[in-house]
């Protein structure tokens, strides 16, 4: 008996706590200020079992779809609650606050990256173009694109069209190592055209990379060769494709094949990396991650083959 008895304290003990869970909820619902009738509210509208109560001749000001829905002859029009089905309550709200404005609420909503969806969808849908999508549309073009955001930023982008937004957002990506940008994107959970998408967009950027640096290697090798010579620095000239510290040709597969080039780029690697040969103001200096040694032969090799 005592046994029971205890189990049924604890029932009841634990209905009280379910109860006062329920109450807290409830009053939760009811904190926003449209929850409760204001200032001649006439309508409501309906969320996910909350309820706003807003003002007909506010809405219409400042959305054609709700004035064209009060003024027509659809039910809505006299209706005094208007469901509205797949929207966020917290969302709706925000949207309800900007609509009317710090005048009537005493309260300012910041565009984040936590309603921005919500807001792009329903000023989008109920045509608030100046007063909220405009706004998202550039908070989404300022916001700093990182691994952890910008995918959630570039769907938004490509359900509304947003160009600059969608080419903000994979100019990170195509920036992205191949790891990283599988990681980000999903490469593996992706249909073939939207992984070509991504790939090719990776590939054209390390293409434009290597037109770029393509000539800029190569002109800073000649550049080196020139200042070698007129440091009177021993260097071991070939003849054959060099004159007077530059290059007779830009065709690097004549150079690349030389065994007399090779020999002359072996003793400019030679002439600046061994400073125990040379004073320290004649060597141009270099050292950790950025600095060229004996895999510069191999290194401009791929660079060729790489460039094509």
């Amino acid at each position: 008996m005592a046994s029971n008895s205890t189990m049924e304290d604890t029932s009841l003990s634990e209905k009280g706590s379910h109860n006062e869970t329920g109450v807290d909820q409830a009053e939760k619902k009811v904190k926003h200020c449209f929850s409760e009738p204001w200032e001649d509210s006439d309508v409501i509208l309906v969320v996910e079992n909350e309820r706003f109560h807003v003002h007909r001749l506010i809405l219409s000001m400042n959305s054609p779809v709700f004035k064209a829905m009060f003024k027509s002859q659809f039910k809505e029009a006299m209706a005094n609650e208007i469901p509205l089905p797949e929207k966020n309550a917290s969302g709706v709200l925000d949207f309800l606050k900007i609509i009317y404005g710090f005048q009537y609420i005493q309260e300012r909503v910041e565009i984040t990256m936590e309603n921005v969806e919500d807001l792009v969808q329903l000023s989008d849908e109920y045509q608030v173009t100046q007063l909220i999508f405009d706004p998202c549309v550039k908070f989404l073009e300022d916001k700093p694109k990182t691994k952890d955001n910008v995918m959630k930023i570039l769907a938004i982008a490509d359900l509304y069209n947003l160009e600059k937004v969608h080419q903000c957002c994979i100019d990170l990506l195509k920036n992205m190592r191949l790891n990283c940008l599988s990681e980000t994107v999903h490469l593996q959970d992706l249909d073939k055209e939207k992984m070509h998408y991504y790939l090719t967009q990776r590939i054209e950027r390390l293409e434009t990379v290597l037109d770029q640096v393509y000539p800029q290697v190569f002109g800073l090798v000649g550049s080196l060769m020139w200042l070698l010579r007129e440091s009177s620095i021993f260097v071991s000239w070939c003849s054959s494709h060099v004159s007077e510290g530059k290059f007779k040709t830009h065709r690097w597969l004549e150079i690349r094949e030389c065994i007399n080039c090779q020999g002359m780029l072996r003793s400019m690697v030679d002439a600046t990396c061994s400073s125990s040969r040379y004073h320290k103001r004649q060597i141009p200096r270099h050292g950790l991650a950025v600095h060229f040694n004996e895999k510069l032969f191999s290194a401009m090799d791929d660079l060729s083959k790489a460039n094509g």
